[in-house]
């Protein structure tokens, strides 16, 4: 299985119904016993077993891991923040990516199309923890061309569940 951050290319499986329901039921909650996950999806235990690990084999279900509240590391901000690097060699993007991998106030890192590069999902203490991470830290790598942030004031939906788990009823 691959790990959490390595997504494969493509999924080798064509997915089933039941694996759709599979994948949504561990996407909610990954700890599900095998019991309770063929109970919820309506299959016998041992076909429930079979499909779940043919889909870790085939890379639709790429690990499992706990979320960890950011609360619980004093974390109380979370912000995006709008990337725009400069084209530089390849030991400046590898210093970028190893700054990306190593500071654990980087929750997400992606390459998007657009006006930016990349957007960061940023995870810190406070204001001040925000500050130097983006004059201290990104702004002084040498590929970072300029970075826009934009403060999160609340999360309607969380990364786990891809597919209609969108609560229609939160109030924006």
């Amino acid at each position: 299985m691959p790990k959490n951050s390595e997504m494969p290319e493509k999924v080798a499986i064509q997915l089933s119904a039941a694996d759709h329901r599979i994948l949504r039921e561990l996407g909610r909650d990954g700890r599900l016993s095998n019991v309770e996950l063929a109970r919820r999806v309506r299959m016998s235990e041992s076909a429930c077993l079979r499909r779940v690990r043919a889909l870790e084999e085939s890379g639709a279900i790429c690990g499992y891991r706990a979320i960890i509240n950011p609360l619980a590391f004093g974390k109380v901000l979370s912000a995006y923040m709008l990337v725009n690097l400069d084209q530089r060699g390849a030991a400046d993007a590898k210093a970028f990516l190893e700054v990306m991998s190593n500071d654990d106030r980087i929750i997400t890192c992606a390459a998007v199309t657009g006006e930016y590069d990349l957007i960061l999902e940023v995870a810190v203490k406070d204001v001040t923890d925000l500050t130097n991470l983006t004059l201290d830290t990104l702004l002084r790598l040498p590929t970072v061309r300029d970075v826009i942030t934009c403060l999160s004031l609340r999360t309607y939906k969380a990364a786990g569940v891809a597919g209609p788990a969108f609560e229609t009823n939160a109030s924006i």
